[in-house]
């Protein structure tokens, strides 16, 4: 332990008042130490604090970006839940919020979190990308476009932003658009993986089979198990009626991304043309399931949350 962090810790421990009066120095003191890698010194003087001000927000945040930077996600999701209890339009509680859902893939803790804060921050576009990105791991694909155009208008150049608003516009099948913002994210960042996988489904698409399979394979050779990149080369593989071929692709694309229906169900008709039926229904089942579950969490975003959404997948 630092002689900075002990004597946090002896001023805690010390006399009330005085421990009141230094608080802010005491916290600036705990977040340089996790500002500094000390982690675990941090973490402990957070907690001291926090439990010593239990009244105090930035306290708790403190608490919790300490927690998240050792990996303990559940003490900082209780930390940040107690935190905006105390803060509710607090600004970096939101954000702290929504940045640990998305983490763990909790799109609907992350949703209520973002809508307020784009609501308060309604010119910030990176809040809206967050919220683009939590609405499209929710499944809600038409309300994540939504969400993701007025991000890019507020930044047209970010290339997270474009490529983000590709994907779900190609979910969306609207494929000549989402084509145009993803070439022009390639333009920004040519070694973007996820959008040249994304373009190679929009080529797809448009049907441009032989730029969609040059594009795929590109991303392939960085990453063999890219679940965009090995879908579009399946689709491709669908059209040439090579459907061994298509199998194996899609195999590949539905164990790196289980939870995919589209990769499901095209896999269910590779399967159904490659004369193994038994397969093709398992793989139907599956993608029945997968889109029900999609379902539900569209509706449950909708009933908890409020928010309006635009429709789930088409």
């Amino acid at each position: 332990m630092t002689p900075s962090t002990l004597g946090v810790l002896l001023a805690l421990a010390g006399d009330p008042q005085s421990a009141a009066s230094d608080r802010p120095s005491l916290l600036t003191q705990a977040e340089a130490a996790l500002a500094e890698g000390r982690e675990e010194e941090a973490a402990r003087v957070a907690s001291t604090l926090a439990d010593r001000f239990p009244s105090s927000a930035r306290a708790l945040l403190l608490l919790a970006r300490a927690q998240v930077a050792r990996k303990d996600t559940r003490g900082a999701a209780d930390s940040l839940q107690r935190a905006l209890a105390l803060a509710p339009n607090s600004e970096e509680a939101l954000f702290a919020s929504a940045q640990l859902s998305l983490g763990l893939r909790a799109p609907l803790a992350a949703v209520r979190a973002l809508e307020p804060l784009t609501r308060m921050c309604a010119m910030v576009a990176q809040y809206h990308y967050l919220l683009g990105v939590a609405l499209m791991q929710a499944g809600d694909m038409a309300a994540a476009v939504d969400a993701l155009r007025e991000a890019r208008r507020l930044d047209p150049d970010r290339p997270l932003t474009l490529t983000a608003l590709g994907l779900a516009l190609n979910n969306r099948k609207a494929f000549e658009e989402a084509r145009t913002h993803l070439a022009r994210a390639l333009e920004l960042e040519p070694d973007s993986l996820e959008a040249t996988a994304a373009l190679a489904e929009s080529e797809e698409g448009a049907g441009d089979l032989a730029r969609a399979e040059e594009h795929a394979r590109r991303a392939l050779a960085r990453a063999g198990d890219h679940a965009t990149a090995n879908l579009v080369l399946g689709m491709v593989r669908m059209k040439q009626e090579r459907y061994e071929e298509a199998r194996a692709s899609l195999e590949q694309a539905v164990a790196t991304d289980p939870g995919s229906p589209k990769a499901r169900y095209l896999l269910s008709l590779a399967c159904a043309r490659a004369g193994d039926e038994e397969a093709a229904q398992r793989h139907l089942a599956a993608y029945r399931e997968k889109l029900k579950e999609v379902d539900e969490r569209v509706e449950q975003l909708r009933r908890e949350t409020g928010y309006p959404g635009g429709g789930g997948p088409p």
